[in-house]
């Protein structure tokens, strides 16, 4: 299946005017209400929703109901992020295929969301040594590359900066970066942020990291954390989508006009 993702829809407020607009986004769980419901939401308030497939078996069961064909009709473009309960092999080297189970599953949960054509899948790395995991990862994108041509996206997350995995893994396998800021800020990940990858992140995630990964609104960022954060911002490629990773309204909106301030360094936030 192909996919290629639509023009940018968002011109209202509040992202029409935000330094960011055409590259704002939000996750699908930002009201305590069904993904449907979310998407009505967010349309004309955001130009992309994040849909938040975190649990294999419940995504697997969506219906129309879930996420309605008229849904594709609506002002936004669409990325997903994968399970994060994959069911990953303890030991990646014992079996020919190890990831195929997982691969699988992930196009299965991929495949609920297709007539939204969604143009990027972000992907949790899976826990082990970083020998194992450069194993399982080119696996696993070598059964996704063979089934859907939607850039993989893999995110920096407690146990896996991404840098770990070696500066040309990326690369040689065809992979992109999810860039989450919270994580970086809030597990201390120095080699990731002293690595080239920032320059290439096709996606962002923005929160606060509080303890650890809380996912706080941007208000909550502390002084030298917003100072990190606005020179990540400065390094994120002009294409790059901006996902605020916030899962209530209130902190949401609160957040924008934060990430317009690291946007524009000299403007402070409302």
């Amino acid at each position: 299946m192909t996919h290629t993702a639509p023009p940018s829809p968002c011109s209202g407020a509040p992202c029409g005017a935000h330094p960011l607009a055409g590259r704002l986004a939000a996750p699908s769980c930002v009201l305590p209400a069904p993904v449907a419901d979310n998407a009505v939401f967010l349309a004309g308030k955001v130009d992309e929703v994040g849909l938040c497939f975190f649990e294999t078996r419940s995504c697997l069961e969506y219906t129309q109901r879930d996420l309605p064909r008229e849904h594709a009709l609506l002002p936004l473009r669409w990325h997903v992020h994968l399970p994060v309960d994959l069911p990953w092999p303890a030991r990646a080297a014992k079996a020919a295929s190890p990831a195929r189970g997982a691969a699988s599953l992930a196009l299965a949960v991929m495949d609920k969301a297709a007539h939204l054509r969604p143009h990027l899948a972000v992907l949790h790395p899976p826990r082990g040594n970083m020998a194992g995991q450069r194993v399982l990862l080119a696996d696993f994108q070598e059964h996704w590359r063979a089934h859907t041509s939607v850039p993989l996206l893999l995110e920096n997350v407690g146990h896996c900066d991404v840098a770990c995995l070696g500066e040309n893994f990326l690369r040689e396998h065809g992979l992109g970066l999810c860039l989450d800021v919270g994580h970086l800020l809030g597990y201390g990940q120095k080699n990731l942020l002293a690595s080239p990858l920032v320059e290439d992140a096709a996606l962002a995630h923005w929160s606060a990291p509080g303890a650890r990964d809380q996912h706080l609104p941007l208000t909550e960022l502390t002084p030298v954390q917003r100072q990190t954060a606005a020179a990540v911002m400065r390094r994120l490629p002009a294409t790059a989508v901006h996902l605020l990773e916030i899962f209530q309204q209130e902190g949401l909106f609160a957040s924008l006009p934060v990430l317009a301030a690291l946007a524009r360094p000299d403007t402070p936030p409302r």
